[in-house]
């Protein structure tokens, strides 16, 4: 490589530096012989580098050889006799030269460019397929999730986290549900407490139907794994914008099965088509799930925003738990089904808004009840788990 390069400045050296322009014209035509020689050097020594880099610094060396021999012609024919055929040759000599310039410039532009073109649309290549690698594999994830929850559906587990924390809250003519939401002794007084959270509407409707209610509470109904347990109960806290209400129920009796509440961190990372499970009691039956996913995540009611699942609920189910249906944790509180047409209203089943649970974690931090949501993380099921069941 170093010898081709010498011997392409010997050959730049020998057009470059010219000793006598007597007689210029006779000798421009041994002159392009030497350039002709030059180029095939030039030609050869790019066919032998190594890499781009060497083809690179070659052109940038001819390009300074071939400017600085510019230079020395500009000169001689600024020193020429104007008219001469001596100037004239000259003339002819600088205008091949700057020809020969202009075309290493454009071709070092060219090669620039190119070379840039070809990384920008590798990196972008790259880019893409990063992505696209990222969504399969969070698609992937999911399903395999989706697909070892199913396989590892445990009915009395299933039964023990979502159906038995659901309550019946009952009037003369109302009927909603609950979830419980938290059965642990009160550290000030030492005794047990027991909270189930509801829809506002659901109180108010049994407070105005029921007008004792007010005074001796309503009926809750527990569902315990072998007996049903009815209790009194009491709204201790309330907040109709995002219908939501808290209730206390009169018993020191400390109960099995609360639900476990998602974290505000998880509730922020739900999406649309995430499984959800909605139970309830409609029209006064015992707690019953029904299955869907989450349909819409902004749908603005009064001020707030709900969201939309599209499980199956009737009436009765208001006041309800919606729960993820692969980690089981509680992310809303059922509120309001969809209706249609005013004189004989048709209900839509599948069109039902619930409250998230961030709502209800800001509203129970403003009452300094917040406490009071039970909350612990849950792996989803993963793959090992299929690969390897417990003993």
């Amino acid at each position: 490589m170093k010898r081709t390069l010498l011997e392409v400045f010997g050959g730049l050296t020998a057009v470059v530096v010219m000793g006598s322009f007597h007689h210029q014209l006779a000798r421009l035509e041994a002159q392009q012989q030497h350039m002709a020689t030059l180029e095939h050097q030039v030609a050869d020594a790019v066919a032998r580098a190594s890499s781009p880099q060497d083809v690179e610094a070659l052109r940038q060396q001819v390009l300074a050889a071939t400017e600085t021999r510019l230079g020395q012609l500009e000169e001689q024919l600024k020193k020429a006799d104007a008219g001469s055929a001596h100037a004239a040759g000259l003339a002819l000599e600088v205008q091949r030269a700057r020809h020969e310039v202009t075309t290493f410039r454009n071709q070092l532009s060219t090669d620039f460019e190119r070379t840039k073109q070809l990384v920008d649309a590798y990196l972008s290549e790259v880019r893409t397929r990063e992505r696209d690698a990222a969504q399969r594999i969070t698609a992937t994830q999911d399903a395999v999730a989706t697909l070892a929850g199913q396989l590892h559906r445990d009915p009395n587990e299933l039964t023990k986290t979502m159906l038995l924390p659901t309550v019946q809250l009952s009037g003369d003519d109302t009927v909603g549900s609950g979830t419980l939401i938290f059965s642990d002794e009160n550290p000030t007084t030492k005794k047990v407490e027991n909270y189930v959270l509801t829809s506002h509407h659901v109180v108010r409707n049994i407070l105005a139907d029921t007008p004792r209610a007010a005074r001796d509470g309503f009926d809750v109904t527990v569902y315990l794994p072998n007996e049903k347990y009815v209790v009194k109960g009491r709204m201790v806290a309330s907040q109709p914008k995002i219908d939501a209400a808290l209730v206390r129920l009169f018993t020191d009796r400390k109960l099995p099965n609360v639900a476990n509440v998602l974290s505000r961190e998880e509730a922020a990372r739900v999406k649309v088509w995430d499984p959800v499970c909605a139970v309830g009691c409609p029209l006064g039956n015992d707690p019953v799930p029904s299955h869907g996913e989450v349909s819409s995540l902004r749908n603005e009611l009064n001020g707030a925003n709900y969201w939309m699942i599209n499980a199956p609920t009737y009436f009765g189910n208001s006041g309800g738990g919606i729960y993820l249906t692969d980690t089981r944790q509680l992310l809303g509180v059922f509120s309001k089904i969809y209706t249609h047409g005013k004189g004989n209203p048709v209900v839509v089943p599948h069109m039902g808004l619930c409250t998230p649970i961030a709502l209800v974690y800001d509203w129970l931090a403003s009452e300094k009840l917040d406490h009071l949501l039970h909350s612990s993380s849950v792996p989803r099921p993963d793959l090992g788990q299929l690969a390897a069941p417990p003993r």
